[in-house]
């Protein structure tokens, strides 16, 4: 929704006004929803362990994010006197004056700065940076021993990046120090959606026996035909709110505008679902999986961060990614598992041998070290063939075989992702009664009717969103192996 900026000096009431930082302060309810329905380990009953965020009315929501303070800023120019550098020349040899031109201010006069470099070609700005259409120009000096020292051509192109060392200054009589540095937040926006389903019962299908007993994900036996609908139409919104929550795609403008209608005629909003938001997140391809690669892209992505905060790291994966998972570790493990033999072969019984013996297991955890445990977690949402249509040369589609880290660690001891919902609204419930009413409390002849059709509609809906607090703590890994 906004970007941060960047600036030095004086902090006034204009700048904290430009940023955005002195409207009311954000609120929410936090409520917890856990959910014991058996559809598999699916990403609402995944999210639904953690905290539920409940807002008061279902207007978009907004959260802010604070980067670091200190941070690299990509070079756009160096020149002398004005001119651009090129090979040839001999940048602050003598001490003459380096001009650096930087997309924003984030250094400040006094400042010692550093390139690729860093203890080879430390810079001191020498007075405060000068505006130039959108960038700011700098002007530096090689702080070395040797007059003879200049900075090479290829340690000032383009996109080379520094930051801030340290503000040197005399040991008599200095006249003024450094400035700090501020990041304004990042501003994060989502929309709520609401999803709706309905269904219709004849009065005379309650309770009518089926001559086929149709069972469902859990093996239960449906005998009657209101079990079975009403079985099925939980199925589907489970479905629906699950796509939702993973796949939706906002319809706003650029500018926060929903121009959509519905049948109603009131605009129709349909907020960024987890895929959505994680665009902006660390995001890998590979086409062979490979343990070591794996190992050093969780060490990129743990640096830096609290030790306590990546000690588990818990993987969503499909039923291939965990197979493939399994047979890398194996074969990391090969060289122990026969000092192991115990756990891995076992009795069992058969009706063709006399002593049956099995061989198994399942790696679904791995020490990398440096503390940090990886575990796998299976998501049926991963594996379904009815919505991910690419296939995979190695059998299922490509999906199965997608990494997604949910959290890299916890923000003020909330979860990374929560789900997002209006008081009130989480979930609605509700039936118009006909001729027949199966949910009276005086049975279905119950005199009390919405509409005079001998049947019974139930609907029922949610208000519901979810919010990736920071992309930088999530990640994925996605296969673009091809035949």
């Amino acid at each position: 929704m906004t970007e941060g900026a960047s600036w030095t000096g004086l902090t006034t009431e204009n700048n904290l006004g430009y940023i955005g930082v002195t409207q009311p302060q954000k609120a929410s309810k936090i409520a917890t929803k856990i959910f014991n329905q058996s559809f598999g380990t699916d990403m609402y009953g995944y999210l639904s362990q953690f905290k539920m965020k409940t807002y008061d009315t279902d207007d978009d929501f907004t959260w802010d994010l604070i980067g670091s303070p200190t941070k690299n800023v990509a070079l756009v120019e160096a020149r002398i006197d004005g001119v651009a550098i090129t090979g040839s020349d001999t940048p602050g040899i003598n001490g003459t004056e380096i001009e650096l031109v930087f997309p924003n201010a984030h250094f400040s006069d006094v400042n010692v700065i550093v390139g690729h470099k860093n203890e080879v070609y430390p810079l001191q700005i020498l007075a405060n940076p000068e505006p130039e259409g959108s960038y700011w120009v700098y002007r530096t000096r090689l702080l070395t021993g040797n007059q003879s020292d200049f900075m090479p051509f290829e340690e000032l192109v383009a996109g080379t990046r520094f930051s801030r060392e340290f503000s040197v200054v005399s040991l008599s009589m200095s006249k003024k120090g450094g400035e700090i540095a501020f990041t304004s937040p990042l501003t994060m926006r989502n929309a709520f959606s609401m999803i709706r389903l309905q269904h219709k019962v004849p009065g005379n299908m309650k309770n009518r026996p089926m001559a086929t007993h149709i069972p469902d994900d859990d093996g239960n036996l449906h005998k009657v035909w209101t079990d079975y609908a009403d079985y099925m139409f939980e199925y589907f919104y489970r479905m629906e709110k699950n796509n939702l929550i993973m796949f939706g795609r906002s319809n706003a403008t650029a500018a926060g505008v929903y121009n959509q209608k519905d049948r109603s005629g009131n605009k129709l909003k349909v907020g960024s679902g987890l895929r959505e938001q994680f665009e902006a997140a660390n995001k890998d391809y590979y086409t062979e999986f490979d343990l070591d690669w794996f190992k050093s892209k969780i060490m990129d992505l743990t640096e830096n961060k609290s030790p306590g905060d990546v000690t588990n790291i818990v993987i969503r994966t499909g039923r291939r990614g965990a197979m493939q998972f399994h047979d890398a570790v194996e074969d990391k493990a090969g060289a122990f598992i026969p000092n192991r033999t115990n756990d891995r072969i076992y009795n069992t019984t058969s009706s063709f041998a006399q002593k049956a013996m099995g061989y198994g297991g399942q790696f679904t955890e791995y020490h990398i070290g440096a503390n940090i445990k990886v575990s796998v977690s299976v998501d049926s949402m991963y594996d379904d063939r009815t919505r991910f249509k690419v296939e995979h040369p190695d059998g299922g589609t490509n999906e199965s075989y997608r990494y997604d880290i949910m959290d890299l660690g916890t923000t003020d001891g909330e979860p990374n992702i929560q789900l997002a919902t209006v008081a009130g609204s989480e979930d609605i419930w509700g039936y118009e009664a006909g001729l027949r009413n199966p949910y009276s409390a005086s049975g279905e002849r119950a005199t009390l009717m919405s509409n005079p059709e001998d049947a019974y509609t139930i609907h029922r809906g949610c208000v519901v969103s979810s919010c990736v607090k920071d992309p930088s703590r999530v990640a994925s890994f996605i296969s673009n192996k091809t035949n």
